[in-house]
């Protein structure tokens, strides 16, 4: 079970498996040091039943955040081969919320991810964050998370 797993397992959470990419991207790259993560969703069809602010409550739209920021980790595990060590910080964290267009409460739901960052990961999940609300997301997901991870290098720099 690698680092990211077992940090998980103690907050009551399982690594899901690293979705695979559903047109002509990668899930991950690494360039050097920075580790770029495709979106995640949380849920595909969560918004189908509205917009958050219209249709989705905010709790239920957080706990997709909460979800997508899972396979962000899960993307993480596959691109370091299981070696969260090398993770020196989580930079960045966009969160893409589908949102009606008075919604103004996007802040409370990226918390889900960036919660949860912090707790699987402490002082290297904390990270700059935008959160942006927007009319539609693939798969009629309430929630995407992206994510830029500085890391160490394989040979243990």
């Amino acid at each position: 079970m690698s680092r990211i797993a077992e940090a998980l397992a103690a907050l009551g959470h399982t690594l899901p498996p690293l979705k695979v990419p559903a047109a002509n991207y990668l899930s991950y790259t690494l360039h050097g040091e920075l580790l770029t993560i495709s979106g995640q969703v949380g849920q595909p069809g969560a918004a189908r039943g509205g917009a958050v602010g219209k249709g989705l409550d905010v709790l239920a739209a957080r706990a997709d955040a909460q979800r997508a920021a899972l396979g962000v980790l899960a993307a993480i595990d596959a691109a370091l081969d299981g070696d969260a060590g090398r993770i020196v910080q989580v930079l960045r964290l966009g969160v893409y919320i589908a949102a009606a267009p008075d919604f103004e409460a996007h802040g409370l739901v990226a918390n889900g991810a960036s919660d949860l960052l912090v707790a699987a990961l402490g002082e290297r999940g904390r990270h700059a964050r935008t959160a942006i609300g927007v009319l539609s997301l693939p798969g009629g997901a309430a929630v995407e998370v992206d994510a830029v991870v500085r890391v160490r290098d394989g040979a243990g720099a």
